[in-house]
């Protein structure tokens, strides 16, 4: 039987080793209990083959002796479960399916931005849209007004893609949403920018800005914009942590979110393979 999914709820924290949460039930030596909070350990099903510590690239597991124990005599010890950069190597290849990677939740200040941004979000985007189609544009560019169509319809299509090719591409963990993915994706529209779902996203916000041209939507969606600046700066990183080399050879040749610099990369990679083949 595997670990719980849900043994944050199911389960009682009873304590801490080394720093690390212990989850219940416990009578050592017999049973041992969860050990972690986002990289988690069922130590009653462990049985210490090790494959956790040889595929973690962040090293974060440490051996504990568990003399007594019925099924192994040494367990995997999520000692630095802080590193992990949710890779889930071991939560995939573990034989018994005793790890289970957690992301940590938002709190603080920083879940309550979350939380007001995609209402936001919403409002501006479909916002902008009504305003537009049952007003036109408050300014009356025309230009602009139709344009912005465009970069609604772009952005659109960027986003949508980065999401089927995530789910065809990206081998998402079983059971778990489509951005848990377990291999780097660099084909489609992850060929031409390394981040086409954000940038879907704020082409979107741009496009609702242009059709309504009214102040309301641009005064939401600049500071938006803006604060996704933030968050893919943090992406990188994590991204970095979970993929290492190949992240940053990726990095090399494909552009953050510059879709035009993008393509042009892309036609020239293009043309030096085609040479290549002749």
């Amino acid at each position: 039987m595997p670990i719980d999914p849900k043994f944050q709820k199911n389960r009682k924290k009873v304590g801490k080793e080394e720093g690390v949460a212990v989850w219940g039930p416990m009578d050592p030596p017999k049973k041992l209990g969860i050990r972690g909070t986002y990289v988690a350990v069922d130590w009653d099903i462990c049985t210490g083959c090790g494959v956790c510590l040889k595929v973690c690239p962040q090293q974060l597991y440490e051996w504990v002796a568990t003399a007594g124990h019925p099924t192994s005599a040494k367990k995997a010890f999520p000692a630095r479960e802080s590193d992990c950069g949710q890779c889930y190597k071991c939560e995939t290849q573990c034989p018994v399916h005793a790890i289970r990677i957690v992301y940590p939740e938002l709190t603080g200040w920083v879940n309550l931005l979350a939380w007001l941004w995609l209402p936001l979000f919403f409002f501006q985007l479909i916002g902008g849209i009504v305003y537009a189609v049952w007003f036109g544009p408050s300014l009356g560019l025309q230009a602009l007004f139709y344009g912005g169509w465009g970069v609604l319809g772009l952005g659109g299509l960027f986003f949508l893609l980065s999401l089927i090719y995530f789910r065809k591409r990206g081998k998402p963990v079983e059971g778990r949403d489509i951005m848990c993915t377990t291999v780097l994706v660099e084909s489609g529209t992850y060929g031409i920018v390394r981040h086409p779902q954000f940038l879907g996203v704020v082409l979107m916000m741009c496009g609702a800005i242009l059709v309504s041209q009214h102040w309301v939507f641009a005064l939401i969606g600049v500071p938006l914009i803006a604060s996704m600046a933030k968050w893919i700066q943090e992406a990188e990183g994590h991204l970095i942590a979970k993929f290492g080399d190949d992240y940053k050879r990726y990095m090399q040749k494909v552009p953050r979110i510059n879709f035009v610099l993008g393509v042009i990369r892309l036609l020239q990679r293009r043309t030096r393979e085609v040479k290549a083949d002749r």
